[in-house]
């Protein structure tokens, strides 16, 4: 993506809640389509960074008590 074209992205949690405004709050991951994915997908991909929102230590944290693992882009000490 080109500064120009993040300098006017939507930060991504409002991306992805505009995107899951039309497609339907109510709509369960394993409901969407194909097409519903991939429109998700490119969303959360073209919005800016959610480290610049949130702290990314604390995004880690998160990720990890999610999932039981660190994310790749994690570097572990």
């Amino acid at each position: 993506m080109t500064q120009k074209k993040y300098d006017t992205a939507k930060p991504a949690l409002e991306e992805l809640a505009f995107v899951m405004g039309k497609i339907g709050w109510e709509m369960r991951f394993c409901d969407l389509t194909e097409d519903e994915v991939h429109v998700l997908v490119f969303a959360i991909q073209e919005a800016k960074n959610l480290s610049e929102e949130v702290d990314f230590g604390k995004l880690e944290e998160k990720y990890y008590q999610s999932t039981g693992t660190w994310p790749p882009t994690s570097i572990p000490f």
